[in-house]
């Protein structure tokens, strides 16, 4: 059964190993193109990547179903909500145009995957990795000759 979302609302979820304080904040509910998609706000994280820890994830779109089967217990409710919507005009323009998507799985399976892709871009982004993308995209280009 899928609990009554509000925004303002703050919930306990299923959370990953060590983030059990972690709690998410509903910004908004909406429907997009036929799919329920809840807008999250999400703290108490501790996504590690190369360059640094992530306590919070300002903006995370989610499936209804998805957030009803992590969430486990409501905390709050009718708190304030950030008044910049920035961030969910642009996800909806890039939803709109095919290029954006919602989360289908639990929370903390979001959490995860938001990890290693804010790691693997830090990656990318290093000097010395730039260098060696470049050298091996090179060497590959010279094997199809």
């Amino acid at each position: 059964m899928i609990p009554d979302f509000a925004p303002g609302q703050r919930w306990q979820y299923r959370t990953r190993s060590g983030e059990e304080a972690s709690r998410l904040l509903i910004l908004k509910l909406e429907e997009v193109e036929g799919a329920q998609v809840a807008h999250l706000w999400i703290e108490g994280l501790a996504m590690k990547t190369p360059q640094a820890v992530y306590p919070v994830l300002g903006h995370a779109p989610i499936s209804i179903k998805s957030l009803a089967e992590s969430v486990t217990s409501l905390e709050a409710e009718h708190l304030p909500l950030p008044s910049d919507e920035s961030s969910l005009e642009e996800w909806r323009t890039a939803y709109k145009r095919g290029e954006a998507g919602m989360f289908t799985w639990g929370v903390a399976g979001l959490a995860r995957q938001m990890e290693r892709a804010i790691s693997a871009e830090e990656i990318r982004q290093m000097p010395f990795q730039k260098s060696i993308l470049e050298r091996f995209r090179a060497f590959f280009r010279a094997l199809k000759r």
